[in-house]
């Protein structure tokens, strides 16, 4: 563990030892100051981190596999769906950053050219963009498989609870450490307090969910995003993983379950690789 040690060199009388104790300050003052590691400044070094990592997202569309499952129950026959998107985080008004799934493959067959559709819609905005995206993502939204209506299932979802705008809405706590990737990852849990929610249920059901971050600052190497509402359960989490090229941590990985009592349980998993920058900047054209 890094630590700091106070000399005073004023007491030093011998030459030899004063020598000996000169050399000890030249390796002490290499050494990594302590790192604060209280609750606030974890909270505020994920604010930070997050809010500057949105706006490196935003110009990165990524390639998205995703396959989901509804398991049989009682008798019924489960279905299964693979998925294959691009996926593209924008600016949406006043909802933030928000991640747009463009689905162009279903079971292997084709639905549509792989053009960066959803990249031309924002960076060359027409006056019928906004309802092109809507349409777009509505259409994807319908692929899902299952009894639960969603459109929470996209690996970004998680962050907007640790945006620094948006911290007073729910309380943190800090929990213990893991290794991820070979760090020392830190457990920040939130639960959502106030209104009106960011997830929209009929019963008003209050988000929670873990962070895991490096410490050292703030960025996220996992999360996980719980919410319960009537009798439905759901969890997604998500991994992230570095990606040299574009010199950012990104992810790579999300999973979600959906249960309820007489209901058959629905998974799905999707990875994310092809990671691709464009140049302009994105306008925001949702409001």
């Amino acid at each position: 563990m890094p630590f700091m040690v106070e000399r005073s060199l004023g007491r030093v009388l011998a030459a030899g030892l004063a020598a000996v104790l000169g050399a000890g300050l030249a390796l002490s003052a290499q050494e990594p100051a302590r790192i604060d590691t209280s609750l606030p400044a974890l909270v505020a070094r994920l604010g930070a981190y997050i809010d500057q990592f949105e706006k490196d997202l935003a110009t990165v569309v990524s390639e998205e596999r995703y396959f989901q499952e509804v398991s049989p129950l009682n008798g019924m026959f489960g279905d299964r769906r693979a998925l294959r998107s691009d996926l593209l985080l924008a600016k949406a008004g006043d909802r933030g950053w928000v991640a747009f799934r463009d689905v162009f493959e279903v079971d292997g067959k084709e639905v549509r050219d792989r053009s960066d559709r959803l990249v031309d819609l924002f960076i060359k905005p027409t006056g019928d963009s906004a309802a092109q995206v809507r349409k777009i993502v509505e259409a994807s939204s319908r692929l899902n498989l299952g009894w639960v209506s969603r459109n929470i299932n996209v690996p970004t979802m998680m962050l907007q609870y640790g945006r620094t705008a948006e911290q007073h809405r729910s309380e943190f706590k800090r929990g213990g450490t893991i290794d991820i990737s070979g760090i020392d990852a830190r457990e920040i849990r939130f639960q959502e307090r106030k209104t009106p929610r960011f997830i929209e249920t009929r019963d008003g059901a209050a988000a929670a969910g873990k962070f895991w971050i490096d410490e050292a600052n703030g960025r996220v190497l996992r999360t996980e995003l719980r919410i319960n509402t009537g009798s439905t359960s759901a969890v997604i989490t998500v991994g992230y993983a570095e990606q040299p090229k574009l010199k950012l941590w990104l992810p790579f990985l999300m999973s979600e379950r959906y249960s309820t009592p007489r209901q058959p349980v629905i998974t799905g998993r999707a990875t994310y690789d092809n990671f691709r920058r464009f140049d302009v900047a994105v306008e925001t054209i949702i409001k």
